[in-house]
């Protein structure tokens, strides 16, 4: 007797929520639905749709000679009101004002000044903009641009005339100048009268003031052995009795710049209020932190004093980026560790009408297994801490807890992908306004939605140098001197057509031991100027994956009068359903392509299938 066979019709499979990459090393049977084996040019929204990555326009080429500029560096300042774009290439440092970009794609560039044509980063504090590169230290306003001259300390206050007094303020590496206050005992007029300076054998005196008054060189004489200063005649000596009413500067040497120069970062941090930069990657102490001290009661970054240094793990290890967390700053180093510093201030008295602030700085150790290997490239998102470990994207959950509850490994979706690369190269960007962290190596962009915790993957035709944000808009550079700019409204990488793929996870429908058969398809796409989507699938009877192309144009009517017309336009979402059979399938996947230069917003997938008998 015959049998008939029946089917099981089920709920048709709805993917609303678009989880993003997911690199298993299990294989993509594994992965949730919604994730993607492999997944290229696309991106998640936050809500959670697949969305196709927008291009870049190309703003400017960098030159050297006859050859192409390698930029160093790029940052985003504004500064006397206008906001640039700062790019260190070919020996000098280049400023591009924000609407030159968009306006003229750079055409109009100032040539701000000569720096050396190394590795360069950027911190802005007091309205400048300070540069680091490993052999410079130098700030520009907007207008001036020059060597940090530093801050000029006042060593001694309070001194009798033999050179009895005060100590008052530390040293600066940054220069060899200095000054010091004395005191007076009242009219000197006729008295012979000598001053007796803090150092000897001295290069110079550069300025004497008396009561107010700057003198003239042929006012006093000069012991440069001795350090001494005599006065010459009436004119210029002390006319009535007071404290610190004689102020004299001088210099000897050039202070020891190297030490700061040749460091390559900084951060600004102060503990509850940002008052000093802390400096690091100075090749000749790796190890070592340097940061500045409040000069004269005021916050500096051009004061720093011999002592204050930090010394970070080993000696061969080099520290590789600060973070701030709060009132702390976490300390990563390429061995790879972490650590983390707070600071603590108070106020020395050191007279009735003088006080000076110390720095009370101490680090305690956090984590002897994660730390950062890509130098300066950490970023705060959520107020947590992100570094580049040896072969994980660390988030810092906690730095008061030494244990493995302070970090947490953010990159398990893409791991596979990262222990193939160098990460020592990878340069990062947080994008705020899109809730994402671009981890940028070579020609891969990772794109961490930190909203939603998911992952996509960006493939550029060019490799990544540098990548800056410039008022929510993505810059990155090449190696060939290009600058392009990201911009949503654009359809190509620089007129080079954007190839985006998706792959369903290969779905086995929560029967693995039955056969499938589908036999329709929806795809639910988000109107725009122009849509279109190339559907296919693969199962395992199917390797050849078999497609069928979809569309959506909207007409806009920017020219016309509308008072001419009376009608109503929807932009509504419209599901596309299409007859796409699949039969005696265990395992699917349905394939997702757009290789034109269009648009595709994919708001839902919907498939409609029937069970049958066991699979043999």
């Amino acid at each position: 007797m015959a049998s008939i066979r029946k089917t099981t019709p089920v709920t048709p499979l709805c993917i609303d929520k678009f989880l993003g990459l997911n690199l298993s090393n299990t294989g993509d049977t594994q992965i949730k639905l919604g994730e993607s084996g492999n997944m290229t040019n696309f991106y998640i929204t936050d809500d959670y749709k697949l969305k196709k990555m927008y291009g870049y326009r190309h703003i400017l080429k960098f030159t050297k000679r006859d050859s192409s500029a390698k930029i160093q560096g790029m940052f985003e300042a504004k500064l006397k009101g206008t906001n640039y774009l700062l790019v260190a290439a070919a020996g000098y440092l280049y400023a591009i004002a924000e609407n030159e970009i968009y306006k003229d794609f750079g055409k109009n560039v100032i040539n701000v000044g000569s720096i050396s044509d190394a590795p360069t980063s950027f911190f802005v504090f007091d309205k400048k903009v300070y540069i680091l590169n490993g052999n410079e230290y130098k700030s520009w306003d907007g207008e001036t641009f020059q060597d940090v001259a530093g801050y000029i300390p006042k060593v001694m206050i309070s001194t009798s005339f033999d050179g009895s007094g005060t100590p008052f303020e530390d040293i600066n590496l940054l220069t060899g100048k200095k000054h010091q206050t004395f005191n007076s005992d009242g009219n000197y007029v006729g008295v012979s009268l000598d001053l007796q300076l803090a150092e000897k054998n001295i290069d110079s005196v550069d300025k004497v003031i008396v009561e107010g008054r700057e003198l003239t060189p042929d006012q006093y004489t000069v012991d440069k052995t001795e350090g001494k200063i005599t006065f010459v005649g009436n004119d210029g000596k002390p006319k009535s009795e007071g404290m610190d009413t004689i102020d004299v500067y001088w210099t000897k040497g050039n202070g020891d710049r190297s030490f700061i120069e040749k460091m390559k970062a900084g951060i600004i941090f102060g503990g509850g209020v940002d008052t000093r930069v802390f400096l690091y990657g100075n090749e000749e102490e790796p190890n070592r932190i340097r940061y500045s001290a409040v000069a004269n009661n005021v916050p500096s970054v051009e004061y720093f004093p011999a002592v204050n240094q930090i010394d970070i793990g080993a000696s061969n290890f080099s520290v590789t980026d600060l973070r701030r967390h709060y009132d702390r700053l976490l300390i990563t180093t390429n061995k790879p560790e972490a650590y983390y510093m707070t600071l603590d201030t108070m106020d020395l008295n050191t007279g009735e009408e003088y006080s000076t602030t110390v720095t009370s700085p101490a680090t305690f150790p956090l984590n002897e297994v994660h730390g950062n290997i890509a130098f300066n490239q950490g970023q705060v998102i959520d107020n947590d801490p992100v570094t580049i470990d040896k072969d994980s994207i660390i988030r810092w959950k906690s730095t008061n807890v030494r244990d493995e509850r302070n970090m947490k490994d953010i990159s398990q979706k893409i791991k596979l992908d990262l222990v193939d690369l160098d990460l020592t190269k990878a340069k990062t960007l947080d994008l705020q306004c899109d809730n994402q962290l671009w981890i940028a190596i070579g020609e891969k962009i990772y794109i961490y939605n930190y909203m939603n915790d998911t992952y996509s993957k960006v493939v550029l035709p060019v490799e990544i140098d540098n990548i800056v944000k410039l008022n929510n808009n993505v810059i990155i550079s090449t190696p060939d001197g290009d600058i392009f700019r990201f911009d949503k409204d654009c359809r190509t990488f620089y007129n080079e057509t954007i190839k985006a793929h998706w792959d369903m996870n290969f779905y086995d429908f929560e029967a693995p031991y039955l056969r499938k058969t589908m036999y329709r398809l929806w795809v639910l796409l988000q109107p725009q100027m122009k849509s279109s989507l190339e559907i296919g699938y693969e199962s395992n009877r199917n390797t050849t994956p078999i497609t069928k192309r979809i569309e959506y144009k909207m007409t806009y009517f920017d020219d016309l009068n509308f008072d001419d017309f009376s009608f109503n336009i929807k932009q509504n979402p419209q599901p596309f359903r299409l007859k796409i059979k699949a039969k005696k399938f265990t395992n699917l996947k349905i394939l997702l392509d757009n290789n034109e230069e269009s648009d595709a917003t994919v708001l839902e997938l919907a498939l409609k299938t029937e069970y049958g008998g066991e699979s043999k």
